[in-house]
């Protein structure tokens, strides 16, 4: 299989040429970010920007996987609530969980939360 083969004939034979342009990281890393926010290639996503009327079909990146995120989610709101009956458990005894477990509680806070934000939802 070359490697054409998975790109449609029309589409190699009409963009033959390359614009280049320079931007900072931080304009890269915004253009990039827009661009998955709406689903495109950040080829597809500039040239739907700059043409009035883009005579080519947007190129849409593959989504995440929702099904799996929201089992990852499942199993990370499971892992918190173990970590929460430790300190729970340990600070009922007298003694203090050890603030590491904060740490692992805040880590996990914060991969729910890109996983709602991935998913659609949550600030």
């Amino acid at each position: 299989m070359s490697a054409k083969a998975g790109r449609k004939g029309s589409e190699t034979r009409r963009r033959s040429s390359i614009i280049g342009f320079r931007a900072s990281d931080d304009e890269r890393a915004e253009i990039e970010a827009n661009a998955a926010r709406v689903g495109f290639t950040v080829g597809s996503y500039i040239r739907n920007l700059a043409i009035l009327n883009p005579r080519t079909r947007a190129v849409r990146r593959a989504g995440a996987d929702a099904a799996l995120l929201s089992q990852t989610l499942g199993q990370l709101g499971k892992i918190g609530s173990n970590i929460n009956q430790i300190a729970k458990k340990a600070n009922s005894d007298g003694v203090y969980a050890p603030p590491e477990l904060e740490h692992v509680l805040a880590e996990l806070r914060a991969a729910a939360k890109a996983i709602l934000q991935a998913l659609g939802g949550g600030k």
